[in-house]
């Protein structure tokens, strides 16, 4: 190998040794962009889509809430997927909002702030509405983002995987069949 082929050689295995010694390595637990958790499969009934727009929307900063990470998925099934949305009733435009789940919620409303990174600034979380996902509506899914929440307590990353529906209008609303589930947490 001649004197040069050798330096160029060394050149590029130093860097390849820089690279790595400058890149932190991954937390037990964190993916490498610091989430927890994974993306649930697409429930009966749904199926994978492409749509980087609308998980574009989805996914947000760190500190900022929304999604760390997600899939799209598509409504397939005449019959819709049911999501849940736990909302604040002093809000009443609210309750068809936009960050739903495909489970049914549980309380007390601190562990589910912090489930759900939902800043209690936020919403004040004592409502409950079950809908389902109208025929052909894509829907982002995934765990949650960080919030920073001062003068609260902020919140780290979630495993819970949450579901965003774009809604964006009272005349575009992209669920349906829906029933009010009464106050949340439930009286006991």
């Amino acid at each position: 190998m001649s004197a040069l082929l050798r330096r160029a050689a060394v050149a590029s295995f130093s860097l390849i040794l820089i690279a790595c010694s400058t890149t932190p390595p991954a937390k037990p637990g964190l993916s490498a962009n610091g989430c927890v958790g994974g993306v649930l499969p697409p429930p009966a009934g749904m199926s994978a889509a492409q749509n980087p727009e609308l998980l574009a929307k989805a996914v947000g900063e760190p500190g900022k809430g929304g999604l760390c990470e997600g899939a799209v998925y598509r409504q397939d099934a005449a019959a819709g997927v049911v999501v849940y949305r736990v909302w604040d009733s002093a809000k009443p435009n609210s309750r068809l909002g936009r960050w739903w789940s495909f489970s049914q919620p549980q309380g007390p409303v601190a562990q589910y702030q912090a489930a759900n990174a939902i800043c209690p600034a936020w919403s004040q979380l004592n409502s409950v509405v079950r809908c389902q996902l109208k025929a052909g509506v894509q829907v982002a899914v995934g765990p949650g983002q960080s919030a920073d929440c001062a003068p609260d307590p902020d919140f780290p990353p979630s495993p819970v995987n949450q579901v965003y529906v774009p809604n964006t209008s009272p005349d575009d609303i992209l669920v349906e069949n829906c029933e009010d589930q009464g106050t949340f947490p439930p009286a006991m």
